[in-house]
């Protein structure tokens, strides 16, 4: 992904707008295009910066708005599946993926019932040992 330009630079885009050159005239000189003439542009019109937006971050996770149902439902019943803690917050209309859940779960340290899919207590797939080989 490509850096922002300075701050500068977009200034001095904007002002050889406003001065009377065209937007094609002003990506030619420059060495931008002219989606990137009409950002700036449109930025400086609808808040006066010049200054770029935020650039990279992390996003909060979806549930952060409702930390305290979900820690009331882990808590309450902490041998529910992703699936059931997911279809527990559906009913109090908060909409969520397993995936989302589990993500939210990890980063905040609540533990939930592992996923009986796996079937961890069972034996591995080679536990019988190498199978013989036909000669």
């Amino acid at each position: 992904m490509a850096r922002p330009l300075a701050d500068d630079l977009r200034r001095c885009v904007v002002r050889a707008v406003e001065s009377g050159m065209t937007q094609v005239e002003v990506a030619e000189t420059f060495g931008l295009g002219v989606r990137t003439i009409r950002r700036y542009l449109s930025r400086w019109r609808e808040n006066g910066q010049f200054a770029r937006g935020k650039f990279g971050g992390h996003k909060k996770h979806l549930l952060a708005a409702h930390a305290e149902r979900v820690r009331q439902l882990v808590t309450a019943a902490p041998d529910l599946t992703l699936a059931a803690l997911c279809e527990r917050l559906a009913a109090q209309g908060i909409k969520v993926s397993t995936s989302a859940l589990d993500r939210y779960l990890r980063a905040t340290g609540l533990t939930y019932k592992k996923n009986a899919g796996r079937r961890r207590t069972t034996a591995s797939r080679r536990a019988g040992g190498a199978k013989r080989l036909a000669s």
